[in-house]
C-alpha cells in the first residue's frame, strides 16, 4: 500500500499536478524538453551501437539490454510528462481567456 502512495506522489511531482505558478511550470517544461532531447540522443547512440554490434558479430552483455529498456522507459515517461504539462498550460490559458 505504501508503494502505491509513493508512486502517486512521484507521478504528481513529475506532472506538476498541484503547481499553478508559471514561474515553475515553464522552466520545468524547458528542463523536460532538454531531457527529451538527451534521451533521443541516447536512443540514436543505442541504434548505432546495435548496428555496429551486428556488423562485427559482437554480442553485447545483458546489462546493455537492460540499459536499452531503461532508456526507452524514461523516454516514454518524459513524453507523457511533457504532454501533461502542455495540457496544463493550455488549460490555464483557456481559463484566463
Amino acid at each position: 500500500m505504501k508503494f502505491v502512495k509513493l508512486a502517486d506522489h512521484f507521478w504528481n511531482g513529475m506532472t506538476l499536478t498541484f503547481v499553478d505558478h508559471k514561474g515553475i511550470i515553464y522552466p520545468y517544461l524547458f528542463f523536460m524538453i532538454i531531457a527529451f532531447l538527451f534521451e533521443i540522443f541516447l536512443t540514436v547512440l543505442i541504434g548505432i551501437s546495435i548496428y555496429f554490434f551486428y556488423q562485427f558479430g559482437y554480442s553485447p552483455e545483458f546489462s546493455f539490454y537492460i540499459g536499452c529498456c531503461l532508456v526507452f522507459l524514461l523516454l516514454a515517461m518524459t513524453i507523457i510528462t511533457i504532454k501533461s504539462i502542455f495540457r496544463k498550460i493550455n488549460m490555464y490559458q483557456n481559463v484566463i481567456k
